[in-house]
Protein backbone atom coordinates (compact mmCIF):
# COMPACT_ATOMS: atom_id res chain seq x y z
CA UNK A 1 0.00 0.00 0.00
CA UNK A 2 0.92 3.28 -0.81
CA UNK A 3 1.05 5.84 1.74
CA UNK A 4 -0.58 9.18 0.62
CA UNK A 5 1.05 12.37 1.76
CA UNK A 6 -0.89 15.16 3.36
CA UNK A 7 -1.20 18.31 1.74
CA UNK A 8 -0.83 21.30 4.02
CA UNK A 9 -1.98 24.16 3.70
CA UNK A 10 -0.35 27.13 2.94
CA UNK A 11 -0.35 30.51 4.18
CA UNK A 12 -1.09 33.11 1.29
CA UNK A 13 1.54 35.97 1.83
CA UNK A 14 -0.01 39.21 1.49
CA UNK A 15 0.41 41.39 -1.67
CA UNK A 16 2.72 44.53 -1.19
CA UNK A 17 2.94 46.98 -3.59
CA UNK A 18 5.68 48.48 -4.38
CA UNK A 19 6.38 51.85 -3.76
CA UNK A 20 8.48 54.41 -5.70
CA UNK A 21 11.64 56.06 -4.33
CA UNK A 22 9.99 59.25 -4.99
CA UNK A 23 6.52 57.63 -3.27
CA UNK A 24 8.56 57.38 -0.48
CA UNK A 25 10.21 60.21 0.04
CA UNK A 26 7.38 62.26 -0.90
CA UNK A 27 5.60 60.06 2.67
CA UNK A 28 8.60 60.83 4.71
CA UNK A 29 8.86 64.46 4.22
CA UNK A 30 5.15 65.05 4.86
CA UNK A 31 5.32 63.28 7.93
CA UNK A 32 8.06 65.54 8.87
CA UNK A 33 6.24 68.35 7.94
CA UNK A 34 3.20 66.56 9.96
CA UNK A 35 5.65 66.20 12.70
CA UNK A 36 6.90 69.95 12.64
CA UNK A 37 3.54 70.91 13.13
CA UNK A 38 2.51 68.76 15.71
CA UNK A 39 5.62 70.38 18.18
CA UNK A 40 5.22 74.20 16.98
CA UNK A 41 3.23 76.56 18.99
CA UNK A 42 -0.56 76.90 17.65
CA UNK A 43 0.15 80.26 16.42
CA UNK A 44 2.90 78.70 13.90
CA UNK A 45 1.21 75.47 13.01
CA UNK A 46 -1.03 77.41 9.69
CA UNK A 47 1.63 78.47 7.74
CA UNK A 48 3.67 74.99 8.41
CA UNK A 49 -0.04 73.56 6.96
CA UNK A 50 -0.33 75.65 4.26
CA UNK A 51 3.04 74.53 3.09
CA UNK A 52 2.37 71.02 3.30
CA UNK A 53 -0.93 71.77 1.17
CA UNK A 54 0.91 73.87 -1.45
CA UNK A 55 4.41 71.17 -1.27
CA UNK A 56 1.34 68.75 -2.38
CA UNK A 57 -0.26 71.35 -4.94
CA UNK A 58 3.32 71.22 -6.53
CA UNK A 59 4.16 67.70 -6.44
CA UNK A 60 0.99 67.01 -8.06
CA UNK A 61 1.40 69.62 -10.96
CA UNK A 62 5.28 68.06 -11.12
CA UNK A 63 3.56 64.26 -11.51
CA UNK A 64 1.15 65.53 -14.37
CA UNK A 65 3.86 67.42 -16.16
CA UNK A 66 5.97 64.18 -16.36
CA UNK A 67 3.40 62.11 -17.38
CA UNK A 68 2.78 64.68 -20.12
CA UNK A 69 6.14 64.45 -21.03
CA UNK A 70 6.28 60.64 -21.06
CA UNK A 71 3.11 60.82 -23.25
CA UNK A 72 4.73 63.23 -25.37
CA UNK A 73 8.11 61.54 -25.81
CA UNK A 74 5.71 58.33 -26.85
CA UNK A 75 4.11 59.82 -29.57
CA UNK A 76 7.35 61.21 -30.83
CA UNK A 77 9.05 58.18 -30.35
CA UNK A 78 6.30 56.59 -32.92
CA UNK A 79 6.33 59.08 -34.92
CA UNK A 80 9.86 58.74 -35.53
CA UNK A 81 10.06 55.19 -36.01
CA UNK A 82 7.07 55.34 -38.45
CA UNK A 83 9.28 58.13 -40.65
CA UNK A 84 12.66 55.49 -40.15
CA UNK A 85 10.21 52.76 -41.70
CA UNK A 86 9.23 54.94 -44.06
CA UNK A 87 12.08 56.34 -45.47
CA UNK A 88 13.80 53.17 -45.15
CA UNK A 89 11.02 51.77 -47.61
CA UNK A 90 11.59 54.38 -50.15
CA UNK A 91 15.35 54.26 -50.18
CA UNK A 92 15.16 50.23 -50.58
CA UNK A 93 12.68 50.77 -53.40
CA UNK A 94 15.01 53.64 -55.04
CA UNK A 95 17.84 51.40 -55.28
CA UNK A 96 16.08 48.49 -56.20
CA UNK A 97 14.46 50.49 -59.06
CA UNK A 98 18.40 51.82 -59.70
CA UNK A 99 19.68 47.84 -60.17
CA UNK A 100 16.71 47.59 -62.80
CA UNK A 101 17.83 50.31 -64.67
CA UNK A 102 21.69 49.66 -64.83
CA UNK A 103 20.98 45.48 -65.89
CA UNK A 104 17.65 45.93 -67.53
CA UNK A 105 16.03 42.30 -68.27
CA UNK A 106 15.88 40.98 -72.21
CA UNK A 107 12.53 40.34 -73.90
CA UNK A 108 12.05 37.35 -74.94
CA UNK A 109 11.08 36.86 -78.96
CA UNK A 110 7.62 35.52 -78.27
CA UNK A 111 6.86 37.83 -75.87
CA UNK A 112 3.48 39.67 -76.62
CA UNK A 113 3.22 43.45 -76.60
CA UNK A 114 1.80 45.43 -73.92
CA UNK A 115 -1.46 47.28 -74.61
CA UNK A 116 -1.19 50.87 -74.39
CA UNK A 117 -4.01 52.67 -72.41
CA UNK A 118 -6.71 54.59 -73.56
CA UNK A 119 -5.25 57.66 -71.32
CA UNK A 120 -1.80 57.51 -73.16
CA UNK A 121 -3.92 56.79 -76.30
CA UNK A 122 -5.54 60.34 -75.72
CA UNK A 123 -2.30 61.97 -75.29
CA UNK A 124 -1.16 60.64 -78.03
CA UNK A 125 -3.30 61.65 -80.65
CA UNK A 126 -3.68 64.95 -78.37
CA UNK A 127 0.09 65.82 -78.91
CA UNK A 128 -0.11 64.29 -82.84
CA UNK A 129 -2.88 66.51 -83.40
CA UNK A 130 -0.96 70.03 -82.14
CA UNK A 131 1.56 69.19 -84.53
CA UNK A 132 -0.20 68.57 -87.72
CA UNK A 133 -1.96 72.33 -86.47
CA UNK A 134 1.40 73.69 -86.41
CA UNK A 135 2.51 72.48 -89.74
CA UNK A 136 -0.40 73.71 -91.78
CA UNK A 137 -0.05 76.82 -90.13
CA UNK A 138 3.63 76.63 -91.32
CA UNK A 139 2.22 75.99 -95.19
CA UNK A 140 -0.25 78.88 -94.89
CA UNK A 141 2.45 81.59 -93.36
CA UNK A 142 4.98 80.15 -96.11
CA UNK A 143 2.76 80.56 -98.89
CA UNK A 144 1.40 84.42 -97.94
Amino acid sequence: MSARKKKTSRKKKTSRKKSSARSRARNTIDSGLRDLEKRLPTNLRGPVRDLRANLKSLQKQVDKARADREERWDRFEQQVRKDTASALRRLEKAVAGTAKKVAPKKKKSGAKKKKKSSRKKAARKKTTRKKAARKSSRKKTARR
